[in-house]
């Protein structure tokens, strides 16, 4: 079975997530649709979402299903397989009434890929996009390891996926280099990086947020154990000067429960606000707006090693700097005069950290407008360029 697809520029995205709070999702369907291709994105559904809607040019479908959020593997798999089901059929009934020209599939999990198989039979081009390293992800959330059978199927399905994908996209070059082909042994020329950096159009450069007397911290974006949350609860405990720190905390994921309690009982109801809800991306730089120091804390495991967190990345684009942890992704990019670091397993080198802007609010000013000098280097208007040139591409190969 072949046909020729269309002669439209047309692409069909799909990813497990929710449309208007994925900022990578969101940047790559805009930048399509700047690129001349029409783009329909299939996406899970949230309460108050309308089967289908059109944001910003791109044409969103939410199916019929909710994340699932919870510590069980077998329902996560369960919820991935539904998903699955629900887009390979509807997927099959767009392309026979569409013709995509490309088919783009963001993981997790990798198998989302095979979605695709109609369209590529009739002559569509395949891209696999890699988040996330799916082995790694769910060794170190399932805290499975990396040699036991489960590692070694999910490293199985990741390699079938990728042989199946025309295109494989990732997300920085630690990711890529380290995780995909040396511990992975996937095809180095497979895989393109399309680094994950911020949208410098919605995180604009701005004047830096002086220190009044207050140091106000922000994190934002999922809220997961991994994500260091623990210890900079029982880092704040301690602290000498309670009365000049603010931490703000916006997002929603499988911590938040915990997180709530450890706010509760270790008394920090005054210096941490926990605004427990995902917002749209295009609010988020609003709610920034009086913080003038961004927490990016990791737990440092086979995953988080190779994270480069989008928000570090988009506090850098507002000119804003980042008290941070060091790991093989973010020592790639930032050395140690880019960004403030503390020890990710140490509650006390945070705290310490801390004290010392408090007691010398001119390191913050010096940090704050070497955030001015690095954020040249992290912005997507370079990386959407490299994107639309990938879809042109493999558009022109059909």
């Amino acid at each position: 079975m072949s046909r020729k697809p269309n002669t439209q520029k047309s692409v069909l995205m799909i990813a497990y997530t929710n449309y208007r709070t994925d900022p990578r999702v969101i940047r790559e369907a805009e930048a399509a649709v700047s690129g001349g291709f029409e783009v329909d994105f299939i996406a899970l559904r949230r309460e108050d979402d309308p089967p289908q809607e059109k944001i910003r040019g791109v044409r969103v479908i939410h199916l019929n299903q909710r994340r699932y959020r919870g510590g069980g593997v077998l329902r996560y798999m369960l919820s991935y397989l539904e998903f699955f089901l629900r887009c390979l059929f509807k997927t099959a009934l767009l392309h026979l009434k569409k013709g995509y020209r490309i088919v783009h599939v963001n993981n997790m999990p990798d198998f989302f890929v095979f979605c695709a198989l109609l369209p590529k039979l009739m002559g569509a081009k395949v891209v696999l996009d890699i988040h996330d390293p799916m082995p790694n992800t769910f060794a170190s959330k399932f805290k499975s390891g990396e040699k036991g059978l489960f590692f070694k199927l999910l490293l199985w399905q990741e390699r079938l996926s990728a042989s199946f994908a025309d295109q494989v996209l990732t997300v920085h070059d630690p990711v890529k280099d380290y995780v995909l082909v040396n511990q992975h042994r996937l095809d180095s020329d497979s895989i393109q990086v399309i680094a994950n950096f911020a949208d410098d159009t919605l995180f604009p450069l701005r004047e830096p947020k002086p220190f009044d007397g207050k140091l106000r911290l922000v994190f934002h974006g999922s809220i997961l154990e991994r994500y260091g949350l623990r210890n900079a609860m029982l880092a704040l405990a301690g602290m000498r000067h309670k009365d000049r720190i603010t931490v703000k905390i916006i997002g929603e994921g499988d911590f938040s429960d915990q997180l709530k309690e450890m706010i509760t009982t270790l008394g920090l109801g005054t210096i941490v606000q926990f605004d427990n809800r995902m917002y749209p991306l295009h609010e988020i730089p609003q709610r920034l707006a009086d913080c003038n120091l961004g927490l990016v804390p990791l737990e440092i495991s086979s995953i988080t090693n190779y994270a480069l967190p989008l928000k570090l990345l988009e506090y850098l684009s507002l000119g804003m700097p980042s008290l941070t942890v060091r790991n093989a992704a973010i020592g790639y990019y930032f050395g140690e005069d880019d960004c403030l670091f503390y020890e990710p397993s140490e509650p006390e080198s945070l705290r310490a950290v801390l004290e010392q802007l408090i007691e010398n609010p001119n390191l913050l000013c010096h940090y704050q407008q070497r955030a001015i000098v690095l954020r040249e280097k992290f912005l997507w208007s370079h990386e959407k360029q490299k994107y639309i040139s990938i879809l042109n591409r493999l558009t022109n190969s059909t």
